[in-house]
């Protein structure tokens, strides 16, 4: 594994070499990662589009499971399983080679890995690195990227990366919601994307079974220390009874996150009997990524997740012990 680095070179000091990269490349591979959300996926599919634009061959790939949740970004009927051909792999919003789930060997297979992403956890594992921790989502770096080689900004290209900017602010409501950010979002505007469509299917577009979902792990909620903590959960059981799947439990963070005591939330995901994933969503003085870090996963300070090869029953009060040490410790 490569050592977490914060000295990323500038994108003013790359740009020329990726350009020389792109000149070079016979197909170009974009890679989102595992179960992907619309920062990784709408920055993959926004660069492809402007790299087409140019004239180039591009092939987007996706790990398993395809996220249908994100059918309505431009291009999306583009996502390729044949990796054949890419002699130039660029990355998106992913900060470790483990995350890329079963297209993970590509990072090894590929001659040349350009890695894109703003987590400041981020492992280096690119033959170049363009982290900016600073941006507000990976869009925002690709925007600069595309805007700083001289690649066109089409309008499938502006919205893939507004939904990406939009999404990752939480519909510009988080705290990484900055005056770049909501400057960039009024350009990509101009330029094509109708943001009131983008916030339609991003936040308003949900099934009955999610809604049903969303209820029952409602339903579930549990508070502790006088309700800064706060989880609930999501088993396979809770899933048929609902008649969803996995994928539609996204929202359902964003509900236990909205309890006006809580400086903690965590949600337990059973994917199978033997493997746990946990997502996690923090107010200050708290660390998300603290909460995960002991378990390899990591994020945001805001917003982490991790994933262990343990059945939910064993996992859940591991996790849930950080969090209280994590919430003693501050108070």
């Amino acid at each position: 594994m490569t050592a977490v680095t914060t000295g990323w070179p500038r994108l003013e000091d790359i740009a020329g070499d990726i350009l020389g990269i792109l000149d070079r490349a016979t197909v170009i591979g974009c890679l989102s990662h595992k179960d992907a959300d619309a920062d990784s996926l709408g920055s993959a599919l926004g660069f492809a589009a402007s790299m087409r634009a140019m004239g180039r061959e591009v092939r987007v790939l996706v790990p398993s499971p395809l996220p249908r949740m994100l059918e309505y970004l431009p291009g999306f009927d583009t996502i390729s399983e044949d990796p054949v051909g890419v002699d130039v792999l660029f990355t998106f919003d992913c900060a470790t080679v483990a995350r890329f789930g079963d297209k993970q060997d590509l990072i090894r297979d590929v001659a040349t890995v350009v890695n894109v992403d703003h987590h400041v956890s981020n492992e280096a594992f690119g033959t170049i690195n363009l982290i900016d921790p600073k941006a507000s989502a990976t869009g925002q770096v690709v925007y600069r990227l595309l805007t700083t080689i001289g690649a066109p900004i089409t309008a499938d290209v502006a919205t893939n990366l507004y939904a990406a900017l939009f999404t990752d602010t939480g519909g510009f409501r988080h705290e990484n919601t900055t005056e770049e950010a909501l400057r960039l979002g009024a350009d990509l505007v101009a330029a094509g994307t109708n943001p009131g469509w983008v916030a339609l299917k991003s936040y308003k577009s949900r099934s009955v079974p999610q809604i049903k979902l969303e209820g029952l792990a409602v339903g579930r909620l549990r508070t502790e220390l006088d309700g800064r903590l706060v989880w609930s959960e999501i088993t396979q059981a809770m899933l048929e009874e609902a008649g969803a799947d996995m994928m539609e439990s996204e929202g359902v963070i964003d509900q236990l996150q909205s309890i006006d005591t809580m400086e903690i939330a965590i949600l337990f995901k059973e994917s199978s009997p033997d493997l746990t994933k946990v997502s996690v969503r923090s107010r200050d003085p708290y660390d998300a990524t603290a909460v995960c870090r002991p378990f390899g996963g990591g994020g945001h300070r805001r917003a982490a997740g991790a994933e262990l090869g343990e059945p939910l029953a064993e996992f859940e009060p591991q996790v849930l012990e950080v969090a209280r040490g994590l919430l003693r410790s501050q108070r």
